[in-house]
């Protein structure tokens, strides 16, 4: 068996080894990391309430209202005049701008946090208000849960404005991770399907596994999309409640839809690591949700998955399954286990398990600024815990304000190649800046010699429904005119016209290293995993004889077999067998 400070796993685990302390120290989830490795400004701001489970009848206040973030406080509603009623309805629109299309009222609450309450007559009251103002602006309000306060009853509402064309749409990313058997592609299944839950022979599953020999095997070995859709009051609009015999397709929950949430269902085998890397990596995904299975507990590739996403900086939430099979008494070990893991020096994050509406209401608020991790306890076959884990994913907001990019020059990621009967080359990527138009032309690049190429977008999909075009922080699916499928790779890009950006073939970085066996030093040739690139590079120098595990280090690189588009500022991960590393691109060194 593995000791805790060998490998990636060994950066969470707490250890007295000099090395492994060293590692859990360093890593890049603490405020006072050396290397700086802050994320961009484009973090959703929220207001931070006061994360305190209610383990007793004494009323827990909020933190004062922020005049900022998509939350707001109101102490009552009752009957306001008409200009009070139009003040009213200029702060809600204010407050959807700053949640991107939602925002979270809080209804007998003081602007100092203090939980007064009401009385129910005037909560109703309240929040029949709060429905007035919202049908002003196109929005619709659900109610998420009631409670007690010091003097009355005390509510949280959600609004949530009703798209107006698919660019409005809430669009939320969450990367499936976890270890083999942890079942995910169930979870996946459960969650986007019609409404059915697993029969506990992995008929769930059947629903997103792609291949056959997955079907046969149970096990995934490509990265998987499916998707739930919420409505504007919050329902699932992806069951099917009206008796139709036909499943609703993808375009048909989308239409239906204001928000919606897509999986990335990533293999769990340590065969396929490279795989779940680039999906961590090349989806951009705003959360990670790792499932644990409750009898088999915490396992390597979990660790390896946590960590990585720890290195990356993705907010996590933790999803404890197969409740109906496992025994108590190890469903506590396994829970246990995990907020040991996750209060460990490498991870430094406050692990809360969810109970009750109150704690997820929470949670979804505070999950952004990437310190708390929800757990949720699950079953696929008996349904105990997904109504808390469904109402989690409507409340929780999107990690990334991509308004800010959607003015940028258009830049558009490619992941997946596809040549489809009938229409021809066919790219799929996430759109990183900018926006990408049908009859728009883009440069697509670089090729093995580090040129652009101009190239005619012909369609524009999104969620596999047409589109006149696809916005900042929208996956979509591209048609180009006249390109053929082996003149694409991964990790090729589509750059607006004017651009002038080009290849790169070296660029230096600060990496820290989180294992690697012996030493390294320079002609060393990890793999380097950066957003949607994916090829070995070869350490040029380095900024001291050699580096071992624990170790940070100015790094050179230089790409082995072609130019690729690398950007100052991105965030990598290399590996090379058991050997891994993250780093931060800080220069460029030759642009071609």
């Amino acid at each position: 068996m593995r000791t805790p400070g060998n490998g990636i796993a060994g950066a969470v685990e707490a250890s007295v080894d000099v090395a492994a302390l060293r590692v859990s120290e360093g890593d890049f989830a603490v405020k006072e990391n050396v290397v700086e490795m802050e994320e961009s400004s484009t973090t959703t701001t929220t207001t931070t309430t006061k994360v305190v489970l209610p383990t007793t009848s004494v009323v827990e206040d909020l933190m004062p209202e922020d005049d900022e973030g998509a939350v707001e406080y109101k102490w009552s509603l009752v009957n306001p005049n008409s200009e009070r009623l139009v003040q009213l309805v200029t702060q809600m629109q204010f407050r959807l701008t700053e949640g991107h299309g939602e925002c979270v009222y809080e209804l007998g609450v003081e602007d100092s946090g203090r939980r007064t309450g009401l009385a129910p007559e005037q909560l109703a009251a309240s929040v029949a208000t709060l429905r007035r103002m919202a049908a002003e602006i196109g929005a619709e309000v659900s109610v998420v849960h009631e409670s007690a306060g010091h003097n009355g009853r005390v509510a949280q509402a959600l609004v949530r404005r009703v798209p107006g064309s698919l660019e409005e749409y809430l669009d939320l990313r969450v990367a499936v991770a976890g270890n083999v058997d942890a079942g995910k592609s169930t979870l996946v299944g459960v969650l986007t399907g019609h409404g059915e839950l697993d029969n506990g022979r992995g008929r769930a599953r059947q629903l997103v596994l792609s291949h056959r020999h997955e079907l046969e095997s149970g096990r995934t070995s490509a990265v998987s999309q499916q998707i739930m859709g919420f409505s504007a009051g919050g329902a699932v609009v992806n069951y099917n409640t009206s008796g139709a015999l036909r499943a609703l397709s993808w375009a048909d929950v989308v239409e239906r839809a204001a928000k919606v949430v897509t999986f990335y269902d990533l293999a769990g085998h340590e065969k396929y690591l490279k795989t779940t890397l680039f999906g961590l990596t090349a989806h951009v995904p705003d959360y990670c949700m790792l499932l644990v299975s409750a009898n088999n507990g915490v396992l390597r590739m979990t660790k390896e998955h946590l960590c990585i996403a720890l290195a990356l900086r993705v907010p996590l939430m933790v999803v404890v399954t197969k409740l109906d099979i496992c025994p108590d008494n190890v469903r506590e070990e396994t829970l246990e286990h995990i907020r040991r893991l996750l209060k460990s020096p490498g991870a430094r994050k406050l692990p809360v398990v969810i109970r009750d509406e109150e704690s997820l209401s929470m949670c979804a608020q505070n999950i952004v600024n990437d310190r708390v991790v929800p757990i949720f306890c699950v079953s696929n076959v008996t349904g105990e815990g997904l109504p808390l884990l469904r109402a989690f994913l409507n409340l929780v907001p999107p990690r990334k304000n991509w308004a800010a990019f959607k003015t940028q020059p258009t830049e558009f990621t490619i992941d997946e190649i596809f040549s489809v009967p009938g229409v021809g080359t066919v790219v799929a990527g996430t759109t990183a800046s900018g926006s990408v138009a049908a009859g728009q032309w883009l440069m697509l690049g670089p090729d093995s010699a580090g040129r652009f190429t101009r190239v005619q977008v012909k369609s524009v999909h999104y969620k596999r429904t047409p589109v006149k075009r696809v916005v900042a922080g929208q996956a979509g699916s591209l048609a180009l005119k006249k390109v053929k499928r082996g003149a694409l790779r991964k990790g090729m890009v589509l750059l607006d016209a004017t651009s002038t950006h080009g290849s790169v073939r070296e660029f230096k970085a600060e990496v820290l290293i989180l294992y690697h066996g012996t030493t390294i030093r320079e002609n060393y040739q990890p793999v380097i995993h950066c957003e949607t690139v994916r090829q070995a590079a070869k350490v040029v120098s380095i900024d001291r004889e050699v580096v071992r595990t624990g170790d940070r280090a100015h790094i050179t690189f230089r790409f082995m077999y072609q130019p690729e588009y690398v950007k100052e500022g991105s965030r990598f991960i290399f590996r090379e067998g058991r050997t891994k590393g993250i780093g931060k691109i800080i220069s460029v060194m030759s642009r071609t």
